[in-house]
């Protein structure tokens, strides 16, 4: 509902309230009381469509409903050095959108965009693996670009793409690759537009942070932008079938045969592409399967009903579970992003206090999030031996429960949880910090937990 509306609705409501009271006097009494009945009841409804209001003026991103998917999707992926997997995850992704009739929807892709090193046999390998799957899936030629050969026409691809962006027609932008390419892209595009693009990443490796590699940019380059960061689960647990770093054996071959074994032509191009990166993984499509359906979960079997069965997957609407990762938030305030590579935190990234005091905020705007919601709240932190932290939930400025104290104990990565909090898309989330001398104030990610979920849940057990 627009701005407007809203005001609309509440001079009517103020001016059913004057005339409630007495605004205009009646004859009788008995018509002064249904005057009054009648001017409360237009209130109780004034104030109820601006409760609606509230949340409806942000509607929920559900990008694709099983037939028509709002707005437009952008790709960026490697391919030309570190990881032979996108020679197999990006024809993997484009199968996904085609299959889904949302091809169209599709306005960049550009790939080979490790800039610092490259291979150029590695090259060639992921270019025909990428074009050969656009024009076995009817891709329009034009919206590919090779970071190697093409940097400018990548870049100003990008920044078009963002431009074109709005509310009711954002920009859904895949990070298959380090960040280098899409900063490029972003910091050419226009500011205000910015606030309508979604980035989606499932890896430290596609947030910009790497070991081996010296990028320029990571994520944290573009957030402050109002850019919003979609972070979801690691999809090699689930579409990665070998390890990194090494050819795959001939029984991890074995979950995708189904490629091979197609009456389908181009679900056997999908195959050869695997057959030729020698790994028997193409997790960078795990990105694309949840833009098309909000699960973040995709096995090898759901891609296989999906390309070989050709049986479109309903997108679940609203997901139970909602991690944000704190690297991710809008704002940091004393606060600045930690890579010690710690296996235990969420993607090896978090956020430690810069000063004594700090706060992390940020507007909660996800993909496949309920409009509005009672959540169970986790909020990971770390506890110090011999120093201690104390810690605080807010919505919108509101404390969600008293602020608790991390023991000082050691007992390091650990989980308060907030029972039943009301959160809508828009509201701010907000943890503060304050620590003694010493203390680093880690923070994990907070995580929303539908209640709705833990309900089904417990009632499936009994």
């Amino acid at each position: 509902m627009r701005a407007g509306t809203v005001a609309l609705l509440a001079s009517w409501a103020c001016r059913a309230g004057s005339q409630g009271r007495g605004g205009t006097r009646p004859y009788h009494v008995q018509g002064r009381i249904a005057r009054k009945k009648a001017g409360g009841a237009f209130i109780r409804s004034a104030l109820l469509l601006l409760a609606l209001a509230s949340v409806s003026s942000f509607a929920a991103p559900v990008p694709f409903d099983g037939k028509t998917f709002k707005g437009r999707i952008a790709c960026s992926a490697d391919g030309n050095h570190n990881d032979e997997d996108d020679w197999a995850a990006s024809p993997v992704a484009l199968a996904i959108f085609a299959q889904c009739g949302v091809k169209d929807r599709l306005v960049h892709f550009d790939y080979n965009c490790i800039l610092p090193q490259t291979d150029l046999e590695w090259e060639k390998i992921h270019a025909a693996s990428v074009l050969g799957a656009a024009e076995r899936y009817g891709y329009a030629s034009s919206i590919f670009h090779d970071c190697r050969k093409d940097l400018d026409g990548a870049i100003n691809s990008i920044a078009k793409a963002i431009n074109e962006s709005s509310a009711e027609n954002p920009l859904y932008f895949i990070v298959a690759g380090p960040m280098e390419v899409p900063f490029l892209g972003i910091q050419k595009s226009e500011g205000e537009k910015r606030k309508f693009v979604y980035c989606i990443s499932h890896s430290r490796w596609n947030d910009g942070f790497a070991q081996k590699y010296t990028f320029t940019h990571t994520k944290r380059s573009v957030i402050p932008s109002g850019i919003k960061w979609v972070q979801i689960r690691d999809q090699n647990q689930l579409l990665s079938t070998s390890p990194y770093g090494r050819p795959a054996r001939p029984e991890e071959w074995r979950p995708w045969h189904w490629m091979r074994d197609s009456d389908d032509r181009k679900v056997r191009f999908l195959w050869e592409r695997m057959l030729v990166s020698t790994r028997a993984d193409c997790s960078d499509a795990g990105m694309a399967y949840f833009l098309m359906t909000g699960d973040e979960a995709a096995e090898n079997s759901k891609l296989r009903r999906l390309l070989e069965e050709k049986i479109v997957p309903t997108p679940i609407g609203a997901r139970k579970h909602v991690r944000l990762e704190t690297e991710n938030f809008l704002t940091l305030e004393g606060y600045a992003v930690e890579d010690r590579n710690d296996r235990q935190a969420s993607h090896r990234l978090g956020v430690k206090l810069a000063e004594k005091t700090g706060r992390i905020r940020t507007p909660f705007d996800q993909p496949y999030a309920a409009a509005t919601g009672n959540y169970d709240v986790d909020v990971r932190y770390f506890d110090e031996k011999a120093v201690r932290s104390q810690f605080a939930l807010s919505i919108n400025g509101v404390r969600q429960s008293a602020a608790w104290n991390a023991p000082g104990t050691g007992q390091g990565w650990t989980t308060k949880t907030i029972p039943d909090v009301r959160v809508n898309l828009g509201d701010e989330i907000m943890v503060e910090v304050q620590t003694e001398a010493g203390a680093t104030g880690r923070l994990d990610y907070v995580e929303l937990k539908s209640r709705e979920a833990s309900s089904q849940s417990a009632d499936r057990k009994k």
